[in-house]
């Protein structure tokens, strides 16, 4: 067993008006009773100190280690033993949470062994949220938020719309998603440098009641090749066109589809 440091590790006796008092003692009793109990100079409980502890000078006390099986009284003395506090109890024990308190979300002023949160029931209505630190755990309704492509990245089950009816340069976070215009007057969705990695794809659709062409084109740097072909372009959908584009490689993209020039 191994004991708890006082909760003030550093502690230091004032007065009331703040000076230290010199030669300061701590009596340390049993609870509701006058019968010494001492506590120790480590963890180790193998070393007890004085009991009165008394501060140095300047009202320093040393380190206190109590022993958490005890629930004690303590009395703050002046030097020649005048009583200036008197707390009981004063407890340093710490208790583990149940199972059925963590289960039932009422585990407080306790604390959960991590090492068997895993085999417990519960514990999304102890924290208010799910977690998820295992393999094999499932993930529900998790909002996505892009900073950078990655093939371990969460997916989407379908492809959200990003309602784009004008020019718009392509974003990170529209992988896997169809970014879809309805326009009156030509518009340009531009495939941004340095943006394009191995796997990423997005739809792009002109819909079909668009009374314009949409552009797909390239930023500076960007190559865009024709699915089934060489040619690198900015290409034109028409209304009702639908697109994939995908990346291969930085700078490096295809596109592919119907209504697709």
């Amino acid at each position: 067993m191994s004991g708890l440091l006082l909760a003030q590790p550093v502690f230091r006796a004032v007065d009331a008006t703040g000076a230290p008092m010199p030669g300061a003692q701590l009596q340390f009793y049993l609870t509701g009773t006058t019968t010494p109990t001492p506590v120790y100079s480590s963890a180790a409980l193998s070393t007890p100190l004085s009991n009165p502890v008394v501060a140095d000078s300047g009202g320093l006390f040393p380190s206190m280690w109590l022993d958490p099986t005890v629930t004690y009284r303590v009395q703050l003395l002046t030097s020649v033993g005048a009583l200036v506090q008197d707390i009981d109890p004063v407890s340093e024990s710490v208790v583990e949470a149940t199972q059925a308190q963590v289960n039932a979300g009422t585990a407080t002023g306790v604390f959960v062994s991590p090492a068997k949160l895993a085999a417990w029931t519960g514990i999304a209505a102890a924290l208010g949220f799910t977690p998820l630190n295992k393999a094999g755990d499932t993930a529900t309704n998790l909002q996505l938020a892009f900073s950078a492509f990655a093939v371990n990245s969460a997916g989407y089950l379908g492809a959200p719309i990003n309602e784009q009816d004008g020019s718009y340069t392509l974003q990170c976070s529209d992988a896997g998603k169809m970014v879809r215009a309805m326009i009156s007057g030509a518009a340009t969705y531009t495939v941004p440098p340095n943006f394009a990695q191995l796997g990423q794809v997005i739809l792009v659709r002109n819909a079909a009641n668009s009374t314009a062409s949409l552009t797909v084109a390239r930023g500076s740097g960007v190559t865009l090749y024709g699915a089934g072909g060489t040619t690198s372009k900015d290409w034109t959908l028409a209304p009702g066109a639908l697109a994939s584009i995908g990346g291969e490689a930085n700078n490096t993209w295809w596109i592919s589809g119907a209504g697709v020039s």
